[in-house]
């Protein structure tokens, strides 16, 4: 059966400022905090996600809703499920087919769908009557003969089909065949793939692939890609520009991509996930199980099986 990806929490709106509230965790309880950790909406949801156009996604008894930086209730929690809001509009499920509503509560797209993912760049991936397809601002849905569809990156999307990559515009014609058996999203003007055991980046400028020579490179972003050595006999991962310069000594056993800066790494497989900043240097202290990229000043991180935020100091949102 053909599943369309949705990566809701990692396709929340990008925005210039840090959060004003950050979500808190107490227990098993969920509320906000004030940049520096005072409390400022009581901590008395089942799960809180960060703030994204002015409203931030709440769980309480299982429902899902949107309160204001007040703590007021906007959207009451009466949804399966939802995403953040993004260009205006929010994907929620109720009695099993999902839909759009406005920041108002309002609904923008009726509850039809069989998926439904966050709008980036005008477009959202959904599916419909079975059909994967993209999702217009104007709830014109346009069927794609793909797999996978993920959120729109320098006016392309990421597709799978037959368990192999390619891009598509907004009108789901082909910018790259579906030859890449790795490929990730455009970022500066470049993207990371493998083509026949072969790792490089495709230019978006024209679609060529150029090789690198390195392995296992990762995603790039903001002018860096995590990369292996492929002559390199420890094993060691660190930092390549779009040139395929190393720019960051690869030190270390594990590495993700740069996001607002910082960089997920892991320096050896019994230790513990930190941040570097782009010159390598320790960034946050390395004291987390598993960790995601920044975004508007925070970070997701886990530890001891408990999941909580953090922000760029290494402050963590988390009663202790």
């Amino acid at each position: 059966m053909k599943k369309i990806i949705f990566i809701v929490s990692l396709a929340l709106p990008a925005a210039a400022a840090a959060q004003d509230l950050i979500p808190y965790r107490a227990g098993a309880g969920w509320g906000y905090a004030a940049p520096g950790g005072k409390v400022k909406v009581r901590p008395r949801y089942d799960n809180a996600l960060p703030f994204s156009e002015g409203l931030a996604l709440i769980m309480q008894k299982g429902r899902y809703g949107f309160i204001d930086p007040k703590g007021r209730e906007k959207i009451k929690p009466a949804y399966q499920s939802a995403g953040p809001f993004s260009e205006g509009l929010a994907p929620v499920k109720s009695r099993g087919r999902w839909g759009y509503i406005k920041p108002d509560g309002s609904e923008a797209h009726p509850f039809t769908l069989d998926e439904a993912g966050v709008f980036s760049g005008g477009l959202a991936p959904a599916r419909k009557k079975g059909a994967t397809g993209l999702l217009t601002k104007e709830m014109e849905f346009i069927p794609c003969a793909y797999e996978e569809i993920q959120p729109f990156s320098e006016g392309l999307a990421r597709v799978r089909r037959g368990g192999l990559y390619g891009f598509v515009d907004g009108r789901c014609a082909e910018a790259s065949p579906a030859v890449y058996d790795e490929a990730f999203p455009f970022s500066g003007g470049f993207a990371s793939a493998r083509l026949r055991g072969k790792y490089g980046f495709i230019l978006r400028e024209s679609m060529a692939f150029k090789t690198k020579d390195f392995i296992d490179i990762g995603p790039y972003s903001e002018g860096l890609a995590p990369a292996r050595d492929r002559g390199g006999a420890s094993d060691r991962c660190g930092y390549i520009d779009a040139e395929g310069n190393e720019k960051i000594i690869f030190r270390f056993f594990m590495c993700a991509s740069f996001s607002e800066g910082l960089a997920p790494v892991l320096r050896e497989l019994s230790g513990k996930w930190g941040y570097i900043d782009a010159g390598g240097k320790e960034a946050v202290k390395p004291l987390y199980d598993s960790v995601a990229g920044f975004s508007d000043g925070i970070a997701k991180v886990s530890r001891d099986g408990e999941s909580f935020y953090i922000d760029r100091a290494g402050r963590e949102y988390l009663k202790k």
